[in-house]
């Protein structure tokens, strides 16, 4: 029985991988859409329309991330993920730059601090990690067999 999951689990591991990447993309997409503020507050201020760029990244996201998942839109969905984490990439480097934390007010708002203190390490940390989910997403651009067996 453990021979037949592991098995299973070495012929599927790519599906697998895509599955759990695209629920974490589905799950953050849709996030975009309960807190608002929270995604807007990390738009980078040179960018003009903040609650545009939340809700179509968080769409995108919902969308791709569920292309991901299915095997026959995969590639599609891993080369807009892709375009997708480069395009947001610069809000990493403004955060990062800006020392910017996200702080709720008194009102229960999320908004931009800038020059917060004890930020830069969080925020220079969360660099590289972005290049970490590009190559997770990136692995799957290939083309792979679209049939997933179970024996």
């Amino acid at each position: 029985m453990i021979a037949k999951v592991w098995s299973y689990l070495k012929l599927n591991k790519l599906h697998i991988e895509a599955t759990i990447i695209g629920i974490a993309f589905v799950l953050v997409g849709i996030y975009h859409f309960i807190d608002q503020d929270f995604f807007e507050a990390i738009v980078p201020t040179w960018f003009r329309y903040a609650t545009f760029a939340n809700l179509a990244s968080g769409g995108a996201e919902i969308v791709l991330g569920l292309m991901l998942i299915v095997p026959k839109f995969r590639r599609v969905g891993a080369w807009g993920l892709l375009i997708l984490l480069v395009a947001v990439y610069p809000a990493n480097i403004d955060m990062f730059i800006n020392d910017v934390d996200v702080q709720t007010n008194t009102s229960g708002v999320a908004e931009r601090i800038v020059d917060a203190e004890g930020v830069r390490l969080r925020n220079f940390i969360r660099l590289p990690f972005q290049f970490l989910f590009i190559w997770l997403v990136w692995r799957h651009t290939r083309k792979q067999p679209i049939s997933i067996s179970g024996s």
